[in-house]
C-alpha cells in the first residue's frame, strides 16, 4: 500500500525516481502507515491530503497535505509562504508566523515556515501547520504538515518539541530531483 501511494502521487523511491527518462520529480516517503485520505486534481493543481492510522479527512487530528501546481513558477518562494500565511489568516484572527527560512536545496529554491493558528474560526479548534516549498522547473510543490486539536494560546506551541524535532527531519527528506539533470540528482536510497 506505501509504494502505492508513492505511485499515485507521482512521486516514489530512489529505485523508482531513477528509472524514467529525464522527468523532474518530488521525492516523498509518507510516514509509516499513513493513507490517502483525499486526492483531487483540478485545472493545473494536484491535492493529495495523507492522515495516520485511524484518522480520516473528518477526523483527522495529523494530516501530510502535498500540493502539486503545474507550470513554470510565477512566484518566488517567501511570497507562495506569504499566500499560504494570508489564506490561513482569513479563517483564523489571531495568526501566528515564524520566520521564513529560505535556502537552496538539491539546485531548487526552498521555503520552510511555521504557520499557527490558535483558534480558527469555522470550529473553535488550533491548527499548526509546517509549510515547505520548492520551486521545480515545471512545477511549485507545497508540502505541509499540520496538527489540529484544542484551542490554544498564541505564544505556546501545542505540539511536544519532540513533534516539532520529527516534522523538521521529516521536511529536511523532502526534495524534487530529476532524472536528467546532474543538478538536480535524486537519491540512490
Amino acid at each position: 500500500m506505501r509504494k502505492l501511494i508513492l505511485l499515485l502521487l507521482g512521486i516514489g523511491p530512489a529505485s523508482l525516481a531513477q528509472q524514467g527518462g529525464g522527468i523532474e520529480q518530488l521525492f516523498l516517503i509518507p510516514p509509516p502507515g499513513w493513507t490517502i485520505a483525499y486526492h483531487d486534481t483540478k485545472g493545473n493543481i494536484d491535492l493529495t491530503m495523507m492522515v495516520p492510522p485511524g484518522q480520516t479527512r473528518a477526523t483527522w487530528t495529523e494530516m501530510l497535505s502535498v500540493e502539486m501546481i503545474q507550470g513554470k513558477p510565477t512566484m518566488d518562494v517567501q511570497t507562495v509562504l506569504n499566500l499560504r500565511l494570508d489564506a490561513i489568516h482569513e479563517g483564523c484572527d489571531l495568526v501566528g508566523a515564524g520566520p521564513a527560512q529560505i535556502s537552496v536545496e538539491n539546485g531548487y529554491d526552498v521555503g520552510i515556515r511555521a504557520i499557527a493558528c490558535p483558534k480558527a474560526k469555522r470550529d473553535g479548534k488550533g491548527e499548526l501547520s509546517l509549510f515547505k516549498v520548492i520551486l521545480g522547473r515545471n512545477r511549485t510543490y507545497i508540502v505541509s504538515r499540520a496538527w489540529s486539536g484544542d484551542a490554544f494560546e498564541k505564544d505556546k506551541v501545542p505540539v511536544p518539541a519532540k513533534t516539532t524535532e520529527d516534522w523538521l527531519a521529516f521536511m529536511s527528506k523532502i526534495l524534487v530531483c530529476d532524472t536528467a539533470e546532474r543538478s538536480h540528482p535524486c537519491p540512490s536510497k
